[in-house]
């Protein structure tokens, strides 16, 4: 078996296996090692609370390559993935609404389906509606669960990707999305085209940044079959005609003419918005090299310098568009998680920011409108409460929508390019006022608390007076009666020695 070189944080350890029927085994590559490589029903895998390892693997390619198991996410997260075990890289994920906690139990079982339950045996992921009688995961890394009596699986992690595609995974119009790892973006298909996307409000609101059509696709021809793409060992990514495979583009990566061998490749939607394909060598002595990138520039990216952030083209300097703080790197305000209606239909209050010499890398993708003023712009989205900004071209008269939050604009050198941004005007905290009974009864409570405090000192005085008197009275009595005059001499001549 191949272990991780590159990156010991993923340690690769046997998870505790409970297993009620057989499970075929195999030699592993090193000394005789046994590595599980298939799942049968009545299988059941335990995460061990708080382990140190960041991946507990529980089933096998039969290469070794690849690993199903417990993945640690972030410092307390748990997820289901299977990672490419030389380079620790997780290449599919589960990606459950609601992840599990490293530090208590979770459990992974198979009968008839995959099932991950929590500590409480909730259930945190399941594969839906599949019948089977064993897992596998395959030399591809694709995860399959398959009948002994059918060719094909009834279940297959390539028809759910997460955050990468791999090789000869198909990717169509009806697979899921992939989305960044941090849920903020995502590459989808269309029928002619293959776009990227950022993600609002929990995906309800999805504003295209990217698109590329497929140069021999039809859009027109409603007949044409729609497109699926392709990652090819050769070093592209190709699109394809569903149906009869006919290629209608291809997208090359920098390795396409150098007929590289014994490489393994993916393409991920990295957590910045771009999405880049990579390889990684037999020994992986360099890591993942990446040799494809959708969009060239940092500028170009939609958040690359946050919220409300402007990018300098050139040296992709980062500042704020209320110039309220200079900065290299994001936010300069936090992310915006709702939009500006408030319950009523009316518009939540807000601040205003202008700005010149702004524009919007993707204003291809915008709704537009032509033959406008600035200010009409302006009106334009004022009044809109799912509008959150306009970017206005004062030489082509166009006039931008910004109708998601605002991210991150582009600097140009023109003063007729102006930006109108709005800012979500926050409830400044308000003192409760108390209610007129409630008011008289506090200031009659606090005018008896004084009289009682008053009184106490008034009679704490009396005590101490009466005391003082006390202790000197026997001071008289104890002086001798020969130094009785000497003393009252002393005390009250102050020149005395």
């Amino acid at each position: 078996m191949r272990r991780g070189e590159g990156d010991p944080a993923i340690a690769v350890v046997i998870g505790v296996l409970c297993v009620a029927s057989a499970v075929v085994v195999v030699g592993g590559a090193e000394g005789g090692e046994q590595l599980t490589t298939q799942l049968l029903n009545g299988f059941t895998a335990t995460h061990a609370a708080g382990a140190a390892a960041a991946f507990e693997p529980v089933l096998y390619a039969t290469n070794g390559v690849f690993a199903l198991g417990f993945l640690r996410v972030g410092s307390a997260s748990l997820d289901l993935a299977v990672v490419h075990l030389p380079s620790s890289f997780p290449l599919w994920r589960a990606t459950p609404a609601r992840l599990g906690d490293w530090s208590h139990p979770a459990t992974l079982t198979f009968d008839s389906s995959l099932v991950l339950t929590d500590e409480d045996d909730g259930v945190l992921w399941q594969t839906l509606n599949t019948i089977g009688d064993t897992v596998v995961l395959l030399n591809s890394s694709n995860l399959v669960v398959r009948r002994y009596a059918e060719p094909l699986p009834v279940w297959q992690s390539f028809d759910s990707p997460s955050d990468t595609l791999v090789l000869d995974q198909n990717f169509t119009v009806s697979s899921s999305p992939l989305i960044s790892s941090n849920r903020r973006f995502a590459f989808r298909l269309g029928r002619t085209y293959m776009a990227l996307h950022m993600e609002f409000y929990g995906g309800r609101t999805t504003p295209m940044y990217w698109q590329h059509t497929a140069l021999e696709a039809q859009p027109q021809n409603a007949a044409e079959p729609p497109v699926y793409g392709l990652l090819d060992a050769r070093g592209f990514f190709g699109l394809y005609l569903e149906g009869g495979g006919q290629k209608v583009d291809v997208l090359s990566f920098d390795t396409f003419v150098q007929n590289l061998t014994g490489v393994f490749r993916r393409m991920t939607l990295d957590d910045d918005g771009n999405l880049r394909a990579y390889y990684w060598t037999d020994g992986g002595a360099k890591g993942w090299i990446s040799d494809y990138k959708a969009v060239a520039e940092r500028c170009e990216l939609p958040a690359s310098c946050g919220a409300y952030g402007l990018c300098v083209p050139g040296n992709a300097q980062c500042q704020c568009l209320d110039n309220s703080t200079g900065t290299t790197s994001p936010p300069c305000r936090g992310e915006e998680t709702a939009d500006l209606c408030a319950a009523d239909g009316q518009q939540l209050e807000f601040d205003v920011v202008r700005r010149k010499r702004v524009s919007v890398a993707y204003k291809e993708e915008l709704p537009s409108e032509t033959n406008r003023t600035a200010e009409e712009c302006e009106v334009a989205c004022a009044g809109n409460c799912s509008c959150w900004g306009a970017v206005y071209n004062g030489a082509s008269g166009y006039c931008y929508l910004i109708d998601f939050p605002v991210e991150t604009l582009v600097y140009e050198a023109d003063d007729r390019k102006v930006g109108y941004f709005k800012v979500r005007r926050w409830p400044s905290p308000k003192r409760t006022r108390m209610s007129p009974g409630v008011a008289a009864a506090t200031a009659v409570l606090s005018l008896v608390l004084v009289g009682l405090a008053a009184a106490g000192a008034r009679s704490g005085y009396r005590l101490w007076e009466r005391r003082r008197r006390k202790r000197a009275g026997m001071e008289q009595e104890l002086v001798p009666g020969p130094y009785k005059d000497l003393k009252a001499m002393g005390s009250s001549n102050n020149s005395f020695k």
